[in-house]
């Protein structure tokens, strides 16, 4: 179950994600000059809370630092003090040797709390770089920030314009190949209808060599000719004038 609730919870921030990007790059382009400026907008509103958290913990560090510097200060001082102590108690001075065991006492007692302060300095240093180091970053990403918005509108509005001439292309492309196409069409069309035609002439010209070689022709139409085939043909020459026409009658 908590597999599958880390899934979920890392899904929904993955899914929240998209959809942020997804309207961010709708907003910039429809309207790339706005949310340029919006975008500096919030940068500088980035940098001014950063900048906020940045006087917070200088100020932090000052205060843990000058904590650290009189804790550290003062166990010079008895360090100092101590070894003049021992000058004396060496002397035979018994007061300055009871009191050079008080303060090493105390200096021993003291040093956790040197360690804590000094290492609390540190820390607060540590936070306090990173967030400088931060605000110098929104600093110089502010004094370029509308050149580089302008910069990547016109880069965009560029590669908006190269798509859309590649697009054109494309149309132009795909209109010649369909008149090309078309152009092929009526090429096969005009093929099949000569090849028609040749057909049908073969045809004609069969059908007329046909009836020539079957058919009475001209020259047999002449009198003498068609008298002279009747001969060879063994037929009787049909009458022609009107005396000959008269005697086939008579002799009938």
């Amino acid at each position: 179950m908590g597999l599958l609730s880390g899934f979920l919870k890392q899904y929904g921030k993955n899914a929240l994600a998209d959809a942020s990007r997804n309207m961010t790059d709708a907003i910039v382009k429809f309207d790339p000059e706005g949310a340029s400026e919006a975008e500096i907008a919030a940068m500088e509103e980035q940098f001014d809370q950063v900048n906020r958290e940045f006087s917070k913990a200088k100020t932090e560090w000052k205060k843990e630092q000058a904590e650290a510097d009189e804790i550290v200060e003062l166990r010079d001082k008895r360090i100092a003090a101590a070894e003049v102590l021992q000058g004396k108690a060496d002397g035979g001075d018994s007061n300055a040797e009871a009191g050079l065991l008080q303060l090493l006492d105390a200096l021993e007692d003291m040093q956790d709390d040197i360690e804590r302060e000094v290492e609390e300095a540190a820390d607060a240093k540590e936070v306090m770089d990173e967030l400088e180091e931060t605000v110098n970053m929104f600093a110089t990403k502010l004094k370029t920030a509308r050149s580089d918005m302008k910069k990547a509108a016109q880069k965009m509005k560029k590669a908006s314009q190269q798509s859309k001439r590649a697009e054109e292309k494309a149309e132009r492309a795909a209109m010649l190949a369909g008149l090309k196409q078309d152009t092929n069409k009526l090429g096969s069309a005009l093929a099949s209808m000569n090849r028609q035609a040749e057909e049908e002439q073969a045809k004609a010209d069969a059908a007329t060599r046909k009836a020539n070689l079957l058919g009475k022709s001209k020259v047999e139409e002449n009198d003498a000719v068609a008298e002279a085939m009747a001969a060879v043909s063994g037929e009787a020459p049909k009458p022609t004038s009107a005396k000959d026409r008269l005697a086939a009658l008579r002799n009938k």
